[in-house]
């Protein structure tokens, strides 16, 4: 991915944080699919817009998932890999995996995959003290893993890209992000290069 679409990412998942800020806390795991497609009204062809989908899960359910997030990503993974049936009674429970489906197949001439991302809340264990974070994770087309934070009262979220996907201080919901995008990025997408 180019600069600037790497750029229009992290504004993309900067604005989704500020509007979890405004809800407040307390809200249930968001799970995102972010692609782009030509813009419409562009004259010049190499022009995108960006859109995150929100696919809200269902926070009773996900209990169902012992490692929470970090297990249900990789079910979802291979539930959406091509040739594979999607009837899984507890994915299902979770999220529309339907919805994903048919956002997946969109048909819409240039829509392409950018990038998988999850926004939750979870606890900071410090030596003296817990803290409430919220996170939002995410890994784009070329493996590259963006993270940001911010702890409850704080005035501004922390931003972290990793250009190396599989480090050992990775988040615990990365691998599974890495194999939604594996799973769902299909070879004839190209990939984006401008915002």
């Amino acid at each position: 991915m180019s600069f600037n679409a790497m750029r229009t990412l992290t504004g993309c998942l900067l604005d989704i944080e500020a509007s979890a800020d405004l809800a407040d806390w307390g809200r249930s795991p968001l799970l995102l699919l972010v692609q782009d497609k030509p813009a419409p009204t562009a004259s010049h062809r190499a022009r995108r817009h960006m859109r995150a989908v929100h696919l809200p899960l269902n926070d009773s359910r996900m209990g169902r998932y012992r490692a929470g997030l970090a297990e249900f990503l990789p079910d979802l993974a291979a539930a959406l890999q091509p040739d594979r049936p999607v009837a899984r009674p507890t994915l299902a429970a979770c999220v529309d995996i339907s919805l994903i489906a048919d956002l997946l197949a969109d048909p819409t001439p240039g829509l392409r995959l950018v990038a998988w991302a999850v926004c939750y809340e979870d606890v900071l264990v410090e030596p003296d003290e817990l803290h409430e974070i919220r996170r939002i994770d995410a890994v784009d087309i070329d493996r590259r893993g963006y993270q940001i934070t911010r702890l409850r009262g704080e005035q501004q979220p922390v931003v972290f890209i990793d250009e190396q996907c599989d480090t050992d201080d990775a988040p615990a919901t990365r691998p599974g992000l890495a194999y939604l995008v594996e799973s769902t990025h299909r070879p004839g997408q190209s990939t984006p290069t401008t915002s």
